[in-house]
């Protein structure tokens, strides 16, 4: 006699694709037991097909529909899902995307890495902005050791190729006849806030320094890294943009009290 726990176990590994004998040996039905499973793994799969095209609209687009059919058979067989939350559940098409290489182009990957972020922060929530004027509490010579809170829908991403503009193409249908695609090192920043999102580009050295910023380091520890990678780097600049760009929600001095 099989606990709840154990039948649910054998439902679950028979719908997802693993060998049904043991469960349809419980199964009592009027019909044939294996034609109705059947149902049951078609819906459990168009379910996540529908899923994953719906966090990899771009990459859909550049391959179609029948190669993101495929790709997500291909994950739903390899990796099925285990987290209680769906919108957990695809990240790993990026690297089946990575893996099969001379089919796919180089940047395919970035655009999955980008559609992928860009689904996860449409549900971000952004927090009230600090006023740049927390800046003047602060003594000037304190405020290499300051450290700052910025809006949890960011993500920075850097690529070889501009694969926001295939974003871009893709939502005002302007797709042309013949696509000319050219390597580009483009430095994005993605935010997202309740639906939507945005896509903008940055220079190397202030994705450097505002990465730094998201990853907890200090101004002085973030902006040291930017200047390796320009020497030209403005530091106040970029530190009243992220003010102006609404970015930060606080502003910590080394004793951890917040000045927003």
């Amino acid at each position: 006699m099989h606990s709840l726990a154990e039948t649910q176990g054998l439902f679950r590994r028979a719908i997802t694709g693993g060998p049904a004998g043991d469960l349809l040996a419980l199964v009592r039905t009027p019909g044939d037991a294996a034609e109705r499973l059947g149902i049951y793994r078609r819906h459990h799969r168009e379910s996540f097909r529908r899923h994953l095209r719906g966090r990899y609209p771009t990459l859909e687009w550049l391959v179609g529909t029948p190669g993101m059919i495929e790709l997500a058979d291909d994950l739903l067989e390899a990796h099925p899902p285990r987290a209680p939350s769906l919108a957990e559940y695809g990240e790993g098409i990026i690297d089946l995307v990575r893996d099969r290489g001379t089919q796919h182009p180089s940047w395919l990957t970035d655009v999955a890495r980008l559609d992928w972020h860009l689904g996860g922060l449409s549900v971000s929530v952004e927090h009230p902005p600090a006023e740049i004027a927390a800046l003047a509490a602060l003594d000037p010579a304190a405020l290499p050791d300051a450290s700052v809170t910025l809006q949890p829908g960011l993500v920075y991403l850097q690529s070889e190729w501009p694969i926001d503009q295939l974003v871009h193409l893709r939502l005002t249908g302007g797709a042309p006849a013949e696509l000319r695609f050219e390597p580009h090192e483009t430095f994005l920043e993605l935010r997202g806030n309740r639906g939507r999102f945005s896509m903008n580009r940055l220079s190397h050295a202030d994705l450097t320094f505002r990465q730094g910023l998201k990853d907890g380091r200090t101004l002085g520890d973030a902006a040291q890294p930017a200047f390796d990678v320009a020497s030209d780097f403005d530091l106040g600049t970029a530190l009243v943009r992220i003010f102006t760009d609404g970015l930060v929600v606080a502003i910590q001095h080394t004793k951890g009290n917040d000045l927003d």
